[in-house]
């Protein structure tokens, strides 16, 4: 059979995205169901000679088990963690990272932690208000308040996926002299290096985009730079994977051919320096699956066989998806799933239209990538994020060579450590591709929504017809699916854009202790308690894909974070139960009563209340109430929907007609 590692790879992949949905108990109900099925593909003839339903199956039966087996060794024992305060010893295993509110946050490991039944030596990603005095792998002591990240790999945003599922906080970490030997320690002592020539030579939000090119380190880019990023679709060449590792492994490999180096030699460097830089980005997802499809191509050279791409992309799944959480990352999806658009979309298109001229040649080339990418992702970006970036099939054409070019000019001056006139390149380029994703972040239409459910509805169609075109393997059918996709996406978002013209949004969006709340139509938005950077960043999504203009937020706690959406999106009204307020909230009104009832805008209305230190709204959109509380008690009521009762988010869509309901994916931001 063909691809073997294609059918194991994409089968326990698919399996464990299916299990992280649900809960244990039914996890243990899919592994008896999936074990029944095996010995069924067993039993029949004809599916045991095709073998391929029966691997799928065993496949399958494997991902449950290391799900079901992950969960009770390694997740349930760490729960017992959950809102404990104990003294525990730890040590920094990688990079610092500064957040937004000025705090610092540590990936560390524990070496013990005094608390009953408590699981030691656990990865834990710590808060601190200080900047801790440690070196790598030196271990610290102090007072730890622990608290799980989510009950749910999809709400963890990637914590899960890296082995992490406790946040913690320390006030107080000392440092005790002792440290724990690690190779790993060195590399960051290099990837510190890197940064800090990077910093010497390069000025400030340049030597940022630097950093994140050549490690994948973000944290000292500006927010504003990496939402123009995002806004403008080229966020993926932040994103150390493919095309970093092709410019330096691929240097690697062309310069020791033209050494003419024996063929042995040759591919045991070239592979050593496929996990010298995936060790240098530290080993995220995407690196991972570039540096095994990559050692895969090259071993296949050695013996003087061509690899096939889809088993190397299955077998680099497999082994990245033997972390049962690692399909939650929403990193994972999109580079496996743009890979999976390159390798079966890509040339279709190619095959379409094959200019002669070489340098005609590599753009189309890059072209049909970017729409083959863009194709691939879309239910990724539908259930993941909401929204899209279509300027990025188009800015690609620019961002990909001059990411290229930036790359291999950021390696020459490393190696030279900080030739003058490759620094002023490097800061040229990269200035130059902050500037124009600046451009085109503010251009309209920059961010498209596509919440609706026709978007999922043409997403799930258009997916159905092409796997049909490329079951049957026709050139003509392929065009008529075409065709007939273009379609379907025109007319049910027609269709949807009439009949929703004036409805009304309302959705829910959990946070660590609470939910916030954003009411939105065509126009303008009103945000409810925002408590945390989580609901921070999925607010201002929804604002940046919608256009909106925001017209009121109601800061329920009083926390820095919704003074900080006031500053970003500088609403028209800003309701605070503090008289003191930051005088960088620039607003038109600015209200500190306990009581406000109004209407915002036609067939809206909000009734807000502050009392007892409780903050209780009413939202009337059309005829349909919704009432928010930022209480923990239960609540029912014939007449209104309590937003927030429910254990996942939902976002109600209001008319004259009444309502309707989604219940959304606890993973979307």
């Amino acid at each position: 059979m063909k691809r073997v590692f294609a059918h194991i790879g994409f089968s326990f992949a698919i399996t464990l995205v299916i299990l992280n949905f649900f809960q244990i108990k039914t996890a243990l109900v899919i592994s008896a169901v999936t074990g029944a099925a095996f010995a069924v593909s067993l039993l029949i003839k004809r599916t045991r000679r095709g073998v391929a339903v029966p691997l799928a199956m065993l496949s399958a039966v494997l991902a449950c088990v290391i799900f079901i087996s992950n969960y009770y060794s390694s997740f349930l024992p760490q729960t017992r963690l959950d809102n404990v305060t104990a003294n525990a010893e730890f040590y920094i295993v990688d990079l610092e990272e500064k957040t937004t509110a000025g705090s610092y946050t540590y990936t560390v490991k524990t070496k013990s932690v005094r608390a009953a039944n408590a699981p030691q030596n656990i990865k834990v990603k710590l808060k601190s208000p200080v900047q801790i005095d440690a070196d790598y792998y030196e271990i610290l002591k102090g007072e730890i308040r622990f608290r799980l990240i989510s009950d749910n790999g999809f709400r963890s945003y990637g914590s899960f996926g890296k082995g992490i599922y406790l946040s913690a906080y320390t006030d107080n970490a000392a440092v005790t002299g002792e440290e724990v030997f690690s190779l790993n320690s060195y590399m960051l002592h290099l990837r510190e290096n890197i940064i800090h020539l990077i910093q010497q030579n390069v000025s400030s939000e340049s030597a940022g985009l630097l950093i994140a090119l050549t490690t994948g380190n973000k944290s000292y880019l500006s927010a504003e730079t990496v939402d123009n990023f995002k806004a403008s679709g080229v966020m993926h060449i932040m994103a150390v994977s493919g095309l970093h590792l092709a410019v330096f492994s691929g240097s690697v490999y062309w310069i020791l051919k033209k050494l003419r180096v024996p063929k042995l030699p040759h591919i045991l460097v070239s592979v050593l320096s496929v996990f010298f830089y995936a060790s240098l980005a530290g080993f995220s997802k995407s690196i991972m699956r570039a540096g095994i499809m990559m050692v895969i191509l090259m071993a296949g050279r050695l013996f003087k066989e061509k690899s096939d791409a889809m088993n190397s992309l299955g077998l680099a799944v497999f082994i990245i998806c033997l972390n049962p959480y690692a399909v939650t990352d929403a990193g994972a999806l999109l580079t496996v799933t743009a890979v999976l658009g390159l390798l079966v979309i890509h040339p279709h298109i190619r095959r379409i239209f094959t200019p002669k001229n070489a340098v005609v040649k590599y753009f189309y080339n890059i072209l049909a990538a970017s729409v083959s990418v863009f194709i691939s992702t879309l239910p990724v970006m539908y259930f993941v994020f909401g929204y899209i970036t279509p300027y990025g099939i188009l800015l690609n054409l620019i961002m990909i060579p001059l990411a290229q070019l930036t790359l291999i000019s950021s390696f020459l001056m490393l190696f030279s450590f900080g030739a003058s006139a490759l620094s002023f390149v490097c800061g040229a380029l990269s200035s130059f591709m902050i500037d124009i994703t600046a451009f085109c972040a503010r251009l309209p239409f920059a961010v498209v929504g596509i919440n609706d459910v026709a978007f999922g509805l043409a997403i799930g169609l258009v997916f159905i017809l092409f796997g049909t075109a490329f079951a049957i393997n026709k050139k003509h059918i392929f065009r008529t699916c075409t065709a007939i996709s273009a379609a379907v996406f025109v007319i049910l978002l027609s269709v949807s854009a009439v009949l929703n013209y004036n409805a009304i949004y309302i959705k829910e969006i959990a946070g660590y202790h609470s939910t916030a709340v954003i009411v939105y139509n065509r126009k303008n938005a009103a945000v409810f308690g925002v408590e945390d950077t989580r609901q921070l960043t999925a607010v201002s999504n929804i604002l940046k894909s919608n256009h909106l203009k925001l017209y009121l937020i109601v800061d329920c706690d009083k926390g820095n974070v919704s003074e900080r959406l006031a500053e970003k999106f500088r609403p028209v009204n800003y309701v605070s139960k503090e008289k003191n307020m930051n005088e960088a909230v620039n607003c038109k009104h600015i209200y500190t009563q306990n009581e406000i009832n109004v209407d915002l805008w036609q067939d809206f209305h909000v009734e807000y209340k502050y009392i007892n230190n409780r903050c209780r709204m009413t939202l009337t959109a059309y005829n349909t109430e919704f009432v928010y509380t930022d209480s923990k008690e239960k609540h029912s009521a014939e007449s209104a929907i309590y937003i927030g009762a429910e254990e996942y988010n939902s976002v109600y869509m209001v008319n004259k007609d009444g309502y309707t309901q989604r219940r959304l994916n606890e993973w979307q931001k």
